[in-house]
């Protein structure tokens, strides 16, 4: 399953249900087992489609995400520990993978309480279960901007600091906007990043312009309901000053696109890789 395999050492505990696996960091409790049982019937009876919400019956411990494997190619590479030809794994092994790894660097980040995966009749994998522990302390960003919208520089600033702890850590989100950020409930504490799918535990060699995607990213989702474009650039600019050796032509030719223009998945990976940005 995982070319890695130190990585089973750190989620000792196994639960073997019907047609799935489970590997989980503790112990389950009964309560957290039949949960878990009752997720993967649910998911043999209802079919397969992604599912992202916390686990039925344990809604304040466990939040779980349920994704198919949407190729047979796919199926095979999981199935099989492989990579991809550009060295990264599929999408819900690379979320495992980054949020193990994440966690170890110390980055916000919600822990990974376990994961798994379900198996076809033909030995292949066909979907896969991410369990991380729910932030009870913490609101989603989309929800916190809604509930006070006139705090929205607040958020901002808050979000900032946040992708610059992660850059620290050499943690870089390329999915990073309001809804992966948990605003902590308490004043003194720290906000913290989630879904870690499209993520690249390494600083790019082209980091102006990944830099410049991640803030015009963050506006084009949804930041910019809320609040002028012009105010927006502002508090970018002052947050730039935070950070040393940007190049403001590389940066601002990326930053303008990002704010505008739809840029998927996989092409945020080339703006990491290669400077390079494709839209539409």
């Amino acid at each position: 399953m995982f070319a890695v395999k130190e990585i089973y050492q750190q989620f000792p505990h196994t639960i073997k249900y019907l047609d799935s696996t489970l590997f989980l960091v503790n112990p389950p409790s009964e309560a957290k087992r039949q949960a878990l049982y009752e997720l993967v019937k649910h998911r043999r009876l209802a079919g397969l489609e992604r599912v992202s919400a916390p686990l039925k019956g344990l809604e304040d411990e466990l939040f779980a995400k349920a994704q198919p494997l949407d190729s047979l190619k796919a199926k095979i590479r999981v199935t099989l520990g492989r990579a991809k030809r550009n060295g990264m794994f599929d999408w819900p092994v690379e979320e495992v993978l980054n949020t193990v790894e994440a966690h170890r660097r110390g980055a916000p980040i919600a822990p990974l309480a376990g994961f798994g995966y379900s198996k076809s009749p033909l030995g292949l994998t066909q979907e896969y279960f991410i369990f991380t522990e729910l932030l009870n302390d913490h609101i989603n960003g989309m929800a916190w901007i809604e509930s006070a919208p006139e705090d929205i520089e607040t958020f901002i600033r808050l979000s900032f600091c946040l992708l610059r702890v992660l850059h620290e850590k050499k943690i870089t989100h390329m999915d990073f906007w309001a809804n992966n950020v948990m605003v902590n409930l308490s004043p003194e504490g720290l906000p913290m990043a989630i879904d870690l799918e499209n993520c690249i535990p390494k600083a790019s060699h082209f980091f102006s312009e990944t830099l410049a995607f991640q803030f015009g990213f963050f506006y084009q989702r949804d930041i910019y309901r809320f609040i002028t474009e012009a105010r927006y650039d502002q508090l970018v600019s002052e947050e730039l000053v935070t950070y040393a050796s940007i190049d403001n032509t590389a940066f601002d030719r990326v930053y303008k696109l990002s704010k505008h223009e739809k840029i998927g998945r996989k092409d945020r990976r080339e703006i990491f890789w290669n400077g390079t940005v494709t839209t539409g």
